[in-house]
């Protein structure tokens, strides 16, 4: 678990990420949680499964929680990177004051 919750933090060190959401602290246990900004989480977990495969839980309207235990440390990259896409599809679509 540490060294996957490690790859998770390399990962979401990324720049990239920031516009999308917020990285809540978490230790090496079996999920962390992101505040989502300008889309609601639960339309984006909605989205990421249907169009992407991608299972997450929303805790409400800003908060998505993703279970790293169940991810090979090779797909970590790949599924934030995903939930980034997934991100930016609602928020193109999104009211312009979202």
């Amino acid at each position: 678990m540490r060294t996957r919750a490690l790859k998770v933090k390399e990962v979401l060190a990324d720049p990239k990420y920031a516009e999308a959401w917020t990285v809540y602290p978490f230790n090496s246990g079996y999920f962390m949680c992101i505040r989502v900004k300008h889309v609601n989480a639960e339309a984006l977990r909605v989205h990421l499964l249907k169009q992407y495969g991608v299972g997450t839980i929303a805790n409400n309207d800003t908060d998505l929680r993703i279970a790293f235990s169940c991810l090979e440390v090779e797909q970590i990259q790949d599924v934030f990177d995903l939930l980034l896409q997934g991100w930016s599809d609602l928020a193109k679509a999104a009211p312009a004051s979202a």
